[in-house]
């Protein structure tokens, strides 16, 4: 490695950021519309964030984003199929680590008891990948173990084939820590970012003796458009989930690739991942 990142004490960055008064009017007011209309932002988007931006970009003003109108949806089938599958949505919704053992339980009966076992599935699956817990992952231990591991299979193998790990076109096309106002593609990203950190911990639980397929995959790709001129928050992405898997499962000849690469050119936080990666 021909550089390396200076570090500063987190006492140091708290007093920069804290240091960050005087937010105007209008943008406490844009945090707050945003908020309420993009939920993506709900956790982490804060003034200060809208405010430099805003100084970066040197606008004078935003423009509102258009709201996004919700469509609530009833499905008029009343047969024993609709009823089970609606009654075990019912339970997920309610599932968290304080109740898991009842509700649980309450899954389990149902995925014993019913035939419909590849949508009871698929459903179970959907919430894994959108939701910020882990313990909708655990609820594929419920099901039959020989029918997981064929339904694993065969999503695993469209997984790699179709390279759902690499990001979208418009992630490509788009610089989106820079666009002013297209939140639906930037809430795009972030649904497809904590879809594959899901889906990488099922990988790691049901196919972790396979999981240098998926890294080679990845690291592959890096090394590939390393040097092209990609947005530096693609290699980012890719490079986390590098660095998230190797901590699950180390593999040397992964890390040794990664060692090779020149990073005297890229962002700090390029660098901070690939320095996590080689400390592993």
């Amino acid at each position: 490695m021909s550089e390396q990142i200076i570090k500063i004490n987190i006492e140091q960055f708290k007093n920069e950021y804290n240091n960050i008064n005087d937010i105007p009017e209008n943008i406490l007011d844009k945090v707050v519309e945003i908020k309420k209309t993009y939920t993506c932002f709900n956790s982490f988007y804060d003034p200060k964030m809208i405010w430099a931006k805003k100084i970066y970009n040197n606008k004078d003003k935003y423009n509102k984003p258009k709201p996004k109108n919700r469509f609530h949806i009833i499905i008029p089938e009343f047969s024993k199929t609709s009823e089970i599958k609606r009654s075990l949505i019912g339970y997920l919704n309610k599932l968290s680590h304080k109740n898991k053992e009842n509700i649980y339980e309450k899954i389990k009966n149902i995925v014993d008891k019913n035939e419909i076992s590849e949508e009871l599935f698929n459903i179970v699956l959907n919430y894994i990948k959108t939701s910020e817990y882990d313990i909708y992952c655990n609820l594929l231990d419920l099901f039959d173990k020989d029918f997981v591991a064929l339904n694993i299979n065969k999503i695993w193998k469209n997984y790699l084939n179709n390279k759902e790990w690499n990001p979208p076109v418009y992630v490509y096309e788009n610089n989106l820590l820079l666009l002013n106002d297209e939140y639906d593609m930037y809430c795009d990203y972030i649904k497809w970012k904590k879809h594959i950190h899901n889906m990488n911990k099922v990988w790691a639980k049901y196919k972790n003796e396979e999981l240098i397929l998926l890294l080679n995959n990845i690291c592959e790709h890096v090394i590939n458009i390393i040097n092209e001129n990609v947005h530096k928050y693609i290699l980012d992405i890719l490079l986390e989930q590098i660095y998230k898997l190797l901590s699950i499962k180390k593999y040397p000849e992964i890390i040794d690739k990664i060692k090779n690469i020149n990073i005297k050119n890229f962002d700090s936080s390029t660098k901070f991942f690939i320095y996590n990666i080689i400390e592993l």
